[in-house]
């Protein structure tokens, strides 16, 4: 049986490393040894990578810290998206993307599993910002479809609070990734009509700006 395990767990880390297709994810981790002061203090922003792919369980961590489901807070409205992070309204109007070099993929909270939307490497045409050594790039956009109804006359606002509302969930990415060992980077270099066709974007949904995250040992 713990053969069949290991077999298992080695097809799992193949398919997610060679081939583009939907991905199951595992459950994140609800522990990574390190309390979030220490995560903060160790972490590290970088700009150069060692080329390493991240495990499926790793990902899925640093995705669920950014965007996953947690149950809805029962004293605020602003979390009744179910999320991680909070949202004025009831929808979560904040979607993220991985890329690598094998392809694009919209990230399903609910099922906690990566959806292929585009195959090949597109990360250099969404930023001229990419680093080929990253393990994965993030692509945060927002759907102008969900704009809370109090804003649907004031886009301009909307779309502030769309950023700073990415930014809280790049930023438990960012402290997930550093409590797992791993360096990240948050950038607003990107060409939109790149990425939007890399993530298969409609016109309701714009990018808004990407995060790359990896090794440097």
């Amino acid at each position: 049986m713990k053969k069949l395990s290991i077999v298992a767990i080695f097809a799992s880390v193949l398919s997610f490393s060679v081939f583009a297709e939907d991905i199951v994810l595992p459950k994140p981790a609800q522990k990574a040894g390190v309390d979030v002061l220490t995560a903060i203090q160790n972490r590290q922003i970088s700009r150069s990578f060692v080329k390493r792919t991240v495990s499926p369980a790793d990902l899925s961590t640093i995705l669920w810290a950014g965007l996953g489901p947690r149950g809805a807070d029962a004293v605020s409205s602003a979390t009744k998206a179910d999320r991680t992070i909070s949202f004025s309204g009831d929808n979560a109007y904040i979607n993220v993307y991985v890329l690598d070099a094998r392809g694009t993929w919209k990230y399903m909270p609910e099922s906690n599993s990566l959806k292929l939307v585009s195959s090949g490497d597109s990360r250099s045409a969404v930023s001229k910002a990419a680093i080929p050594e990253a393990a994965f790039m993030v692509l945060f956009t927002v759907n102008t479809d969900l704009t809370p109804s109090f804003l649907k006359s004031a886009p301009a606002v909307f779309l502030q609070m769309a950023h700073a509302t990415a930014g809280f969930s790049a930023q438990n990415m960012e402290l997930a990734a550093s409590a797992l060992k791993m360096a990240s980077i948050v950038q607003y270099s990107l060409t939109p009509a790149a990425a939007a066709n890399a993530a298969k974007l409609g016109k309701e949904e714009l990018p808004l700006f990407i995060l790359q995250a990896g090794y440097t040992n």
